[in-house]
């Protein structure tokens, strides 16, 4: 979150200050605004606190793009992902491990102010995670510890869970989301040949558009769509291990998109409702 002067924080529509700009205003400190939230002049706690868990996932997420919190691997080396495979010449040494792997979860290493924060918020106690850091950090699942959640058994259970208790509610929209009919290919190839036409005459005849949506990208593009819509209904209304949140619940929470657990549930849940539809439990 970059704080622009004292009175503004903009998120610069970068994930985790957006989910953090979120969380502020969620805990009474800040005012939301398009481009991120105000602090407001009284900052005073709600008398209903948001979840814990998704304000435990705002911090890593904050401490993540802030450089706050490197995950190590096994072994408690530096994790240099593939996305930025960069070697350096005689690079400085990194700094120890301070917290160690434990409940399936690998080591790290973290800031005094990052530590602080993830002692009182009961992530860390005495330098190793604890028990109810495990599943908060399935929402993150740091690449340099190779997490797989799905063959874990509370996770089995969870997709046991939501197939038995899903409310009306998201049954009936899951159902619309499902349905993919001819009107809405064609509508989605409509949708592309007007911004194409509209591009182009923006632009005039020399620029180069891609071309307008073909019936199977169209149809690409909406499957797509619906996979996204489904994404968000788990973010909104989904939590382990309560299962679906009544609308009262969804309240207390925070719209954690980009939630590897919550897309991963999403998968296992409509993989398992809608087997003739593969497409939904696509990535």
């Amino acid at each position: 979150m970059q704080r622009d002067g004292p009175d503004r924080w903009e998120h610069t529509y970068t994930t985790a200050y957006q989910i953090g700009c979120d969380a502020l205003v969620a805990l009474g400190q800040g005012q939301a605004t398009k481009w991120g939230a105000v602090p407001l002049k009284d900052p005073h706690l709600p008398d209903i606190l948001p979840r814990w868990d998704d304000i435990c996932v705002a911090v890593l997420c904050l401490a993540g793009q802030r450089g706050m919190i490197d995950y190590r691997l096994p072994n408690g080396g530096a994790h240099r992902s593939r996305m930025n495979p960069i070697v350096m010449v005689n690079p400085p040494p990194s700094p120890a491990a301070n917290i160690a792997a434990g409940y399936g979860l690998g080591p790290a290493f973290a800031v005094p102010e990052a530590l602080s924060v993830l002692q009182s918020l009961n992530l860390l106690t005495e330098g190793s995670w604890t028990e109810a850091a495990e599943t908060v950090l399935w929402r993150d699942q740091p690449r340099a510890w190779g997490m797989d959640i799905t063959s874990d058994p509370r996770f089995t259970a969870a997709v046991e869970g939501a197939c038995k208790t899903m409310p009306v509610d998201i049954r009936t929209e899951m159902d619309r989301l499902a349905t993919i009919s001819e009107a809405n290919i064609s509508a989605a190839v409509a949708q592309s040949a007007a911004h194409y036409d509209a591009s182009r005459t923006k632009n005039g005849p020399g620029a180069r558009i891609a071309p307008p949506f073909t019936y199977e990208q169209a149809r690409d593009a909406v499957e797509s769509g619906r996979r996204n819509d489904l994404d968000w209904m788990f973010f909104r209304r989904w939590r382990l291990p309560d299962g679906w949140l009544t609308p009262e619940d969804a309240t207390r929470a925070l719209e954690i998109f980009h939630d590897p657990l919550a897309i991963a549930m999403r998968r296992a849940v409509v993989g398992r409702l809608y087997p003739s539809l593969p497409f939904l439990a696509e990535q």
